[in-house]
């Protein structure tokens, strides 16, 4: 068991920051910075850490010192396995033993992947509407969302829906099994080999980093399913820090470019904002999710 000392040390090696810069009462987005993408990286580091993380357990964490009291209390009772589920909800469907279906396994490549450890990716179907409306229109997600705060009415926000849409999905919290984002990919170019995504995430995920293990999956199952060779992500400005961490240009391991810039482009709260073209490429996708 490591003594906090030891872990604040462990958390500032692995993010890259000095170890003065964290103490207990740091919070994680505030006095650290992290952004989404180096939030779930640091979920998942202290999962490996043995830290049992509900999803529930970090959306509540705001500090060091409360990470290190998940610690503290230790990795959860061994559980009894449960038989993994089908295809198409994160597992996959039991084989039967045998050269023939060995043979056929590793000819037939596995189904797209739509669950994470805490969040998957759903069908829209009728019954999501209600919920995807409210999260457009929402204050405080609205102004950053396909409408940009306006507000439309709700038959035209399902006459829209599919407008111009190539594929989407509903974003479900795996524990509590409620909707909880929305993603999309639009404005597909076939011929030349590219398409936009997008992705909205309820307020009370934001800053929890969870909406990048969702937007993971999505970019992966677009990249499974057409052979685009990369994906672009319109951004205002303002919008901007929750994706610097992925940028290639700012960490080694990122996966985004910015690729253009529209000066002057997008207008809320009393300014003039650029839009930045993000693009992730199909060769950036591969390798671990994290």
């Amino acid at each position: 068991m490591l003594r906090q000392d030891e872990f604040e040390q462990l958390i500032a090696r692995k993010l890259g920051l000095a170890d003065s810069v964290i103490g207990g009462g740091s919070r994680l987005h505030e006095d650290l910075g992290l952004d989404s993408f180096r939030l779930l990286e640091l979920c998942l580091y202290v999962i490996e850490l043995g830290v049992d993380l509900s999803e529930a357990n970090w959306l509540e964490i705001e500090t060091v010192g409360e990470l290190y009291s998940r610690y503290r209390a230790g990795p959860p009772a061994a559980a009894t396995p449960q038989p993994r589920g089908a295809a198409g909800t994160g597992g996959a469907v039991p084989a039967v033993a045998g050269t023939a279906t060995a043979t056929a396994d590793a000819l037939t490549p596995p189904p797209p992947r739509f669950a994470g450890r805490f969040l998957r990716l759903m069908p829209v179907l009728p019954a999501s509407t209600p919920f995807l409306y409210e999260l457009a229109v929402t204050p405080e997600i609205g102004f950053r969302w396909r409408y940009r705060g306006s507000v439309p009415s709700y038959p035209q926000f399902e006459q829209e829906l599919w407008q111009g849409v190539l594929t989407q999905f509903l974003i479900e919290s795996i524990e509590t099994a409620r909707p909880v984002g929305h993603a999309i990919c639009y404005n597909p170019e076939f011929t030349l080999g590219y398409a936009y995504v997008g992705a909205a995430i309820s307020a009370d995920y934001t800053g929890s980093g969870l909406a990048v293990e969702a937007l993971d999956l999505f970019v992966r199952y677009i990249f499974d399913i057409w052979p685009f060779r990369k994906l672009y992500f319109e951004v205002p400005e303002f919008n901007y820090p929750q994706f610097a961490g992925a940028d290639r240009k700012n960490s080694p391991g990122g996966a985004l470019e910015i690729e253009g810039r529209l000066r002057k482009h997008d207008f809320y709260h009393g300014r003039y904002w650029d839009r930045l073209i993000l693009a992730v490429y199909r060769d950036s996708a591969d390798g671990d999710a994290r």
